[in-house]
């Protein structure tokens, strides 16, 4: 049943791994401050060791709460000034707060606002007090409390939607006559739209699945993510799970994590134009990838984020969960990193740089990279890793230097070594901002053996096709790709050969990609977009308006 395995993951992660202090929370005002590990708001900065599943609640730019998994017991809450130093404010204690029950396994909190009062949902198991917590045949849900001002002084727990038949608190096993996703598990999250509140939250069934409801209508159940629902990839594990959704520039972004934590587990996420198309029916895009070493043991996870803005800056806040060297889970603490956006919207990847660079035939090539600070990783992936590729993923951990672990925060730049008959010496090195996802470098007397494409996503069902423009004729050719290979995808790697029409166009004679897309076979009304193309880059990335 998904209550054991769910009460399996709980008690592993509260036996001693992630509580502070061995379990105690810090006294009120113990300073908490951020190691930053590199000068400059690229570095990801530690915020608060030991805590898990961290949720920020934003006052104005110069006050923000945060507030975590910590050892179980308790809920604490930190503010921050300027999201680099956090003070603890105070720890909930909700079995101090309720003179009825007890509550244990105090799990994912939801900090909000709501007309002017304070909320702050968690998810626990509840019992009359002083009995065995947790018990026999319960099902862990979520409560909530509330505060009337800034002092954040929350009373006792109450259940959400009690005694209808809503999407409500639920402590027995199994489902509601109405449906499992009327039951709130777990990993609350709330969204105050313009017009409208949402309430997101995690049910069981078949896995972990993602539903919500706005507030005003909550009859209305919209389903976002989750093996019950949609078709998942085997990495998912079954689990959809931490819900966070923001705006920007009028998208909006539905973030979640997959996996389990001793395994998959990392964060990905969807952009819609309204909450309702935040689905699985678009474009899933992986924010982070787990770390694992030479030995394919884990390094390195990520997951349970929330994202922050400040004075037109956004942040992600997430925990990083570290494993020694046996792959064993040791800590999770809550980290900060700033995040990018591309010209269509979609995020820069938390650990990951597409590095490429052009050919010379018969040679071989090795990666360094130079951090912040001046000093070089090197090789970070040698030769025996990358031999005459000529593209890699740099993911965060250097295996060839011993799985040092590098964030991309403190990488001031990339190095290609290249060699033929072993003869190493010469390199080229291109500079990195820190954020980026792409880094490209041109060898001296290279060639362009590849172009990676990538397009903004137009519509959930919308199919594509890549046309070309000719730089001898000024001719288009299209399809070049037809839909029949490209279909639903959002990337393409054009390596000189249109498929379609069955003739060769060479990148340096290629003057423009455009990426054509239709909804249901319309290609009549097709929408388009353009980006004009050098004929020696190794990468394009199409907007389509």
């Amino acid at each position: 049943m998904k209550s054991v395995r769910v009460g399996r993951w709980m008690s592993t992660l509260f036996a001693g791994v992630v509580g502070c202090g061995g379990g105690q929370v810090p006294a009120p005002e113990e300073a908490v401050s951020a190691a930053a590990l590199v000068v400059g708001d690229t570095a990801r900065t530690l915020l608060v060791p030991g805590l898990a599943d961290p949720d920020v609640l934003k006052e104005n730019d110069d006050l923000f709460f945060l507030s975590g998994t910590g050892n179980g017991q308790q809920l604490p809450i930190y503010e921050t000034n300027d999201l680099t130093t956090f003070r603890l404010k105070r720890a909930y204690d909700p079995s101090l707060a309720d003179p009825t029950y007890d509550y244990c396994f105090l799990w994912a909190p939801d900090l909000n606002k709501s007309n002017g009062a304070y909320q702050l949902h968690f998810s626990a198991h509840r019992v009359p007090n002083g009995a065995a917590c947790p018990p026999a045949n319960q099902d862990v849900t979520t409560f909530v409390a509330t505060a009337s001002d800034v002092n954040l002084l929350f009373g006792a727990p109450q259940p959400l939607n009690a005694n209808t038949t809503l999407p409500r608190t639920s402590t027995a096993p199994g489902c509601l006559p109405q449906g499992c996703n009327r039951n709130i598990r777990i990993d609350a999250a709330t969204y105050n739209d313009t017009s409208a509140r949402w309430f997101f939250y995690v049910w069981f069934d078949r896995g972990n699945n993602i539903s919500s409801f706005n507030t005003a209508a909550p009859g209305t159940v919209y389903n976002h993510a989750g093996p019950a629902v949609f078709a998942t990839p085997a990495h998912d594990e079954g689990i959809n799970e931490a819900p966070e959704v923001f705006k920007r520039d009028g998208r909006y972004y539905l973030l979640f994590s997959t996996g389990w934590y001793n395994s998959q587990y990392a964060m990905s996420y969807v952009m819609a134009d309204s909450i309702p198309q935040l689905t699985r029916a678009r474009a899933v895009r992986r924010l982070s990838l787990p770390l694992r070493n030479s030995a394919g043991k884990l390094v390195q996870s990520h997951g349970h984020n929330v994202i922050v803005e400040r004075r037109g800056e956004y942040f992600n806040v997430f925990h990083v969960g570290a494993f020694d060297t046996a792959g064993n889970l040791t800590s999770r603490s809550t980290y900060k990193q700033r995040v990018g956006f591309k010209p269509d919207g979609a995020m820069t990847s938390l650990n990951q740089v597409s590095v490429r660079w052009n050919k010379l035939n018969g040679y071989s090539y090795s990666l360094d990279v130079v951090l912040r600070d001046g000093s070089v990783v090197g090789p970070c992936s040698s030769v025996a890793l990358l031999g005459q590729s000529n593209k890699t993923v740099f993911d965060g951990v250097c295996r060839s230097a011993g799985d040092r672990v590098v964030t991309k925060g403190d990488i001031a730049a990339f190095r290609i070594f290249y060699a033929v008959n072993g003869a190493w010496g010469a390199f080229v090195e291109k500079a990195y901002d820190g954020i980026s996802d792409d880094v490209s470098l041109e060898l001296p007397g290279g060639f362009t053996p590849f172009v990676d494409l990538e397009w903004s996503e137009l519509q959930t069902t919308a199919q594509y096709s890549i046309d070309v423009q000719r730089r001898d004729t000024g001719a288009w050719i299209g399809p070049c790709i037809g839909v029949a290979s490209v279909n639903k995808s959002l990337a393409w790697t054009y390596q000189g050969r249109c498929d379609t029409p069955g003739i060769n166009v060479a990148p340096s004679n290629i003057q423009a990609f455009r990426i054509c897309s239709a909804v249901n076979g319309d290609w009549a009304h097709a929408r388009c977009g353009a980006a004009a193309y050098d004929g020696r880059g190794l990468h394009s990335r199409i907007v389509i308006p």
